[in-house]
């Protein structure tokens, strides 16, 4: 049997991230040549994956595709896809253990908490057999096709899920965002606007300087 536990770094913070660690028997070897080992991460809407984050870490955390929402702007309630992502980190290397970096939506604000609890499913594992580069799942957040090849999930013990704890805004501070959202706002406006006309005083005397010398 397969040995995967996973836990959470920074889990009360915006950016967390879940470390993986995997211990292989000699029964779990790979069954041919044309496997891959993929870890399987079911991400609910509340967190999100950045792709190009995740292209820059491939040497570490393997090379990754991800399936369903990983829009990096949008809070929670504008999020179109309910189901949250789905990662898979194809390994390209032993090393036994995989920090998969996780950024969490802004919540909705509420009037009785400060932080909203998110629950994640720790990863599974298994074993992509084919050319295909992705396995066969029985999941809403895949594509329908017969192209796919055969996936041999790993036998691993239980665990717990995982839980974030995400900051939360309060109603009760709304109006007082909204008027230093207001007020910043204006003093930018105020000060660019400043800016430009002090700078195109300076030209006009610059330029009329030079006109004086020509004329002298």
């Amino acid at each position: 049997m397969v040995k995967i536990r996973s836990n959470l770094t920074s889990a009360n913070s915006f950016h967390p991230k879940i470390i993986t660690y995997i211990e292989f028997d000699k029964e779990d070897e790979r069954p041919s040549e044309d496997c891959q080992l993929d870890l399987v991460y079911e991400l609910p809407a509340s967190v999100f994956v950045d792709p190009y984050q995740l292209q820059d870490l491939e040497s570490s955390i393997g090379k990754a595709t991800v399936f369903g929402e990983h829009d990096l702007e949008l809070p929670l309630e504008k999020v179109k896809e309910p189901q949250g992502s789905l990662v898979f980190l194809r390994q390209t290397s032993s090393s036994p253990v995989v920090e998969l970096p996780i950024h969490n939506r802004y919540q909705r604000p509420a009037s009785d908490k400060i932080y909203q609890s998110v629950t994640i499913q720790p990863p599974y594992a298994g074993w992509t057999c084919g050319r295909a580069p992705w396995p066969v799942l029985d999941h809403p957040l895949l594509p329908k096709t017969e192209a796919y090849p055969r996936f041999i999930p790993l036998h691993t013990s239980q665990q717990d899920s995982l839980t974030l704890f995400v900051p939360v805004g309060r109603v009760q501070d709304r109006q007082w965002v909204t008027l230093g959202t207001f007020c910043v706002v204006v003093w930018c406006t105020v000060w660019i606007a400043s800016s430009i006309m002090l700078s195109v005083k300076k030209r006009k005397r610059t330029e009329a300087k030079g006109k004086r010398r020509k004329s002298d």
